[in-house]
């Protein structure tokens, strides 16, 4: 018998196999590189599902409110609300539920304040609302959550709920104050913002970015408040 016959004979009644040491070290291995990566894909999956609900809702509101001043024959130009309308509940729930509440899908509304109507999806997110006043003029304030439960009035914190406004017949994000902003000077307000819970500029940011939340938006800064309801 040559070296080579005996070599496949001899091997060839062998098994070859992992030890269990072996195996707990490729599984010791294979927990640590999940437990670090998984953090981030977590936060990358909720910030494109963040951004996936915030398009979805400029995209619904802002096609509602078109369809109403259309069929109501309302132009940019009309106001909708007088400036004596102010933190009037009864006018900002009347308006919601019969004006363009029939071109929006909703499930449950409440009266949140004196001032502030709080309105549900079907798809668990919400907003809040209220007729304000943005330099004299008749504004409406809506503050969207993407989810139900974090929805309260004033709150806008970038990471769970966020800032729109009704401006002179247009539905815009953030308020008139973002207009002209470089993406720079909105990214530094939506990261430093007024006050916690307040930042106003971090859906117009989130729009101009084409409706992404990109690597260098400040997500991590930003503390959401704990106090949500």
């Amino acid at each position: 018998m040559n070296k080579y016959t005996y070599f496949l004979k001899y091997h060839s009644n062998k098994s070859f196999g992992f030890t269990l040491a072996e195996v707990l070290i490729t599984l010791g291995i294979i927990g640590i590189v999940a437990a670090m990566t998984m953090p981030a894909l977590i936060v990358n999956y909720q910030k494109k599902q963040t951004a996936v609900k915030l398009s979805k809702f400029y995209s619904i509101m802002n096609q509602a409110i078109m369809q109403w001043e259309n069929d109501e024959g309302i132009t940019p130009e009309d106001s909708i609300f007088t400036s004596e309308d102010a933190g009037n509940i009864s006018k900002i729930k009347d308006w919601i539920n019969n004006g363009i509440g029939k071109y929006i899908k909703t499930i449950t509304s409440e009266e949140e304040t004196e001032k502030h109507y709080k309105i549900a999806f079907t798809d668990g997110s919400g907003f809040s609302s209220y007729i304000g006043l943005w330099e004299s003029e008749p504004v409406v304030y809506f503050f969207y959550c993407t989810d139900y439960k974090y929805c309260k009035s004033e709150s806008y914190d970038g990471k769970r709920t966020f800032l729109f406004t009704l401006y002179k017949g247009k539905f815009i994000t953030s308020t008139p104050s973002s207009d002209g902003l470089t993406r720079e000077e909105l990214n530094e307000k939506c990261k430093v913002g007024a006050a916690k819970g307040r930042r106003h500029d971090c859906t117009r940011l989130i729009e101009m970015d084409g409706w992404e939340i990109r690597k260098n938006y400040p997500w991590e800064q930003i503390i959401p408040d704990t106090n949500s309801n």
